[in-house]
């Protein structure tokens, strides 16, 4: 009787078993990188992206800072600002003499009386 050689299916499992979890890390990292790769594009759109509206939003502020600035309304507030500044300062010190001079009087009033 002539024997033949067949297929193992055993040696040819024992044969490859090492190769596996290889194979698989090799697809693991594979999609790590692919993923890391998509992740730094995302990235880096994204902050061109907000670099470009925090500058067209710079420029917005300035253009409508150069606005105001120039705006009549704003002179005008301005002043009214000064002058107010200094009505309240010349009242606090009105005030300050008034108190001191009540102060005062008050003592005299009470050496005329005591």
């Amino acid at each position: 009787m002539a024997t033949t050689k067949g297929y193992n299916s055993r040696k040819a499992f024992m044969d490859y078993y090492v190769y596996v979890p290889l194979g698989a890390t090799n697809v693991a990292f594979d999609k790590a990188k692919s993923l890391a790769e998509k992740a730094w594009k995302t990235a880096q759109e994204q902050r061109t992206a907000v670099a470009k509206t925090y500058e067209d939003l710079a420029k917005r502020g300035e253009k409508l800072a150069k606005s105001m600035r120039g705006s009549a309304y704003t002179q005008r507030a301005v002043d009214q600002t000064k002058t107010a500044r200094s009505q309240v300062k010349a009242a606090a010190t009105s005030v300050r003499k008034a108190a001191g001079s009540t102060a005062t009087a008050t003592r005299a009033a009470a050496r005329k009386v005591g």
